[in-house]
């Protein structure tokens, strides 16, 4: 298994096309498809259905390509930490948080950490909790922000916890938004917007759901869409705290509903920081502490 190989393999997912594929890494078909196959013949088996437009992954293809992109992934980050060290850059801190985290906690750590380091290099990327702690065990970032799971926090080192709790939420229009108090099973009334926010709180919120007579229509989506639509005068939905607070929409006093809802701050284990990477840590903490929800 070669590295062009992953390449011209990763080039057809994306393309959706071998043609595609070819153009995109400047080579002829014939030799883009000689290096797919000679990858197949390593896997034993094909990774594509060829007489499908676009072309589609097998199952085996389906299995092959989160590991082909992590390889990718790695090297380039070996590559950008050579290129560091020949170039002599002052520092990089690498982060990896989930989406929610970089909606309203990582704008204002960027903001203070180019304050204090402006020579330094910050490299930020965003996913969801597993990508996050899989990014961080294959050593592509040094740090990573998820949901504070057991198993999460047992694979690394845990440097900060930082506590929230899950709020229903919805528009300041919504007739609900001034209520002194909410049932729980008013909320099933209306449309709820619901986020995977993992098995736990999905299983709690379906306990919730159980208990209530009234269910209304429900619509499950990635967080990015549930924000738009939960300003939606007639929806439900349940986000941070804290996410609730800097997305304009109200947080109902529901006082049957509770769920704590903790972050971590990890790297990998038995690893020591950099202080540049401390700095960065304390950062969160003070960000995390100052712009505490009234």
């Amino acid at each position: 298994m070669e590295l062009g190989q992953i390449e011209a393999f990763l080039a057809v997912v994306r393309e959706g096309s071998f043609t595609g594929a070819a153009s995109r890494l400047n080579l002829t078909q014939p030799s883009l498809s000689a290096r797919i196959q000679q990858l197949e013949q390593s896997l034993g088996g094909e990774l594509f259905f060829r007489d499908r437009r676009p072309v589609q992954l097998t199952l085996m293809g389906r299995t092959f390509v989160d590991y082909a992109e992590r390889a990718l992934g790695i090297l380039d980050a070996g590559y950008t930490a050579v290129r560091a060290a020949q170039i002599g850059t002052v520092g990089k801190v690498t982060v990896c948080c989930p989406f929610s985290l970089a909606t309203y906690l990582l704008p204002e750590v960027v903001n203070r950490f180019g304050q204090a380091h402006p020579q330094a290099e910050l490299y930020v990327e965003a996913g969801h909790s597993d990508f996050a702690v899989n990014q961080l065990l294959d050593g592509v970032v040094n740090l990573a922000m998820a949901a504070a799971f057991p198993r999460y926090a047992s694979q690394t080192q845990t440097l900060l916890r930082l506590h929230d709790e899950m709020v229903a939420a919805v528009s300041p229009e919504h007739e609900l938004a001034k209520a002194t108090a909410v049932p729980i099973a008013q909320l099933w009334q209306y449309q709820l917007i619901i986020i995977h926010w993992g098995a736990a709180f999905d299983a709690y919120l379906e306990s919730l759901r159980q208990i209530s007579v009234a269910t209304g229509p429900t619509v499950r989506v990635p967080l990015p869409a549930a924000l738009p639509m939960a300003q939606l005068p007639n929806s439900v939905t349940f986000l941070p705290r804290r996410l609730t607070a800097v997305s304009h929409l109200v947080e109902l006093n529901v006082p049957d509903f509770q769920f704590d809802w903790d972050a971590i701050v990890i790297t990998r284990r038995e690893r020591q920081l950099t202080e540049l990477e401390q700095s960065f840590v304390d950062i969160v903490a003070a960000v995390w502490q100052s712009t505490r929800p009234h």
